[in-house]
């Protein structure tokens, strides 16, 4: 049976307003590779994508969003920003902030672009 990308529905979801404005160039890039993947159809540059393949850039693709959906935030107007205690910050065990989503995926993808991965989202 052949991959077929799901029904997503942003009505009433959280951070509505921005994801938006934010999730569809990414999900479009997320059901190409998805079906590129499971159809086993060429992608890109990549070609025909191993397993391996696969995950990284699927895991490109989601560390990128992170980044962008970071930076359209705060594009925004200083009263439609969303806290970034609500989506970016991230906390250890004791509730100390040990850093930040955004500049976690960032070293992610340089990494990944060390490796040979980039995509234009």
């Amino acid at each position: 049976m052949a991959w077929k990308p799901e029904v997503r529905n942003f009505d009433k979801i959280q951070f509505e307003t921005l994801r938006k404005s934010v999730d569809d160039k990414f999900n479009a890039v997320h059901d190409e590779l998805s079906d590129c993947f499971y159809n086993k159809k060429p992608f890109r540059s990549y070609g025909i994508l191993t397993k391996e393949q696969f995950d990284k850039l699927h895991g490109l693709i989601f560390q990128s969003y992170n980044v962008t959906f970071h930076a359209e935030n705060l594009k925004q107007k200083k009263e439609d920003q969303i806290l970034e205690d609500k989506y970016n910050n991230v906390y250890d065990k004791e509730g100390v902030l040990a850093g930040k989503k955004s500049d976690i995926s960032q070293i992610a993808i340089n990494l990944l672009k060390i490796e040979g991965y980039e995509l234009a989202i």
